[in-house]
């Protein structure tokens, strides 16, 4: 009996509207298809495409296409003009080969990985901590676990900056952390980048590293949709962050402001605060700001999210055109304080917003 794992994916058929699931196996280390059914209104609503490869098979147990002999999943013409195809009529296996058959990668609404408390940054009925934060993990923006398989690329140019305990907690929700101290060659890095699942954070220091190939690379794999988190900190400490910043939204990072203060929710436009109610601050109603920060400049489409009790920007975000960045002042929250107000919960859902899953859809292992 083969016990093996089995995953799906979601096929819709362009001529008649019809939905069906693809049952994969891997086999030689590659999934392939041993069956595909019909699906019903109700099941299509639970049911996600799983698995992302280059080509998709069909396994030994099915019969290749009978005409052309193909085994490859929707590639052939074969079909057109053999059947009159309709929603009413049956189907046949070999519709798996058809050229009309186009995988669904769209995510289900009613699956995911956020909690139902997304979204909200004040969660009445919540225990909370002594700064008035929900205590519980089940209050973050994602469920623990929900992102394994999904990566970071950490580039941590400062040497005085430890990750030791935002890894902690990221890894909670299953990111994997790839880590680099020093600046890595672009054929190292970029492979690591290629990933769907993947994303890029940047702590930068008060020298730069970077020339214009790996501003460059890194601006691409913007464009191209994949989370981006820019941290600086008090000047001088964003050097490599400015040469990025300037190339994608005309921006900087500026000055130095003894921070130090625990903010709320944002009660007026341009007052100190959080802004609430976004998918970062969900269950967030307290947060440290830093010790020594930096301000954001606000230029080329970046919106504030953190206002510093100064009422500077100290977090802005890009959410446009399907691309999505954070840019930061204040990496020092990431190793001093950690424990104030709030920080490990933004760490984690500033993860889970730059995973994009709206765009590329959510494929966990």
């Amino acid at each position: 009996m083969d016990t093996s794992e089995i995953k799906m994916l979601k096929a819709k058929c362009k001529r008649t509207g019809r939905y069906y699931g693809i049952e994969l196996r891997q086999r030689d280390g590659e999934w392939k298809a041993v069956n595909m059914v019909w699906l019903s209104d109700d099941e299509r609503a639970i049911i996600d495409s799983e698995v992302r490869q280059s080509r998709f098979l069909s396994a030994d147990n099915l019969q290749p296409c009978g005409k052309c002999g193909t085994r490859k999943l929707f590639s052939c013409s074969c079909l057109r003009g053999k059947r009159a195809c309709s929603l009413s009529s049956p189907y046949e296996l070999d519709c798996i080969y058809c050229d009309q058959l186009e995988i669904d990668y769209s995510r289900n609404r009613r699956r995911g990985p956020y909690t139902e408390w997304a979204g909200h940054s004040n969660i009445p009925q919540a225990i909370k901590d002594k700064y008035g934060n929900p205590q519980g993990s089940q209050y973050d923006l994602a469920e623990d676990g929900a992102f394994t398989g999904y990566s970071i690329v950490l580039l941590n140019l400062c040497n005085e900056c430890n990750f030791n305990q935002p890894r902690v907690a990221l890894e909670k929700k299953g990111f994997k952390i790839t880590e680099f101290t020093t600046l890595p060659p672009i054929s190292t890095l970029k492979p690591l980048l290629d990933d769907d699942r993947s994303q890029l954070w940047i702590v930068s220091h008060r020298v730069p590293f970077m020339n214009n190939d790996y501003v460059t690379l890194i601006c691409n794999y913007f464009y191209s949709g994949h989370g981006v988190y820019i941290w600086g900190d008090n000047d001088p400490y964003y050097q490599d962050a400015n040469l990025i910043l300037q190339r994608l939204f005309g921006s900087c990072l500026y000055g130095d402001y003894i921070g130090q203060q625990v903010l709320g929710i944002q009660e007026r436009n341009n007052q100190p605060g959080i802004i609430a109610n976004h998918p970062i601050t969900t269950g967030i109603a307290s947060f440290f700001e830093g010790i020594t920060i930096s301000t954001v400049s606000l230029t080329g489409g970046l919106s504030p999210l953190i206002y510093n009790s100064e009422c500077n920007v100290v977090t802005a975000y890009y959410d446009r055109d399907d691309r999505r960045v954070l840019v930061d002042g204040g990496f020092t929250r990431l190793c001093h304080r950690w424990d104030t107000a709030g920080t490990d919960r933004y760490i984690v859902n500033a993860a889970s917003w730059l995973t994009n899953i709206e765009r590329f859809g959510y494929f966990p292992d």
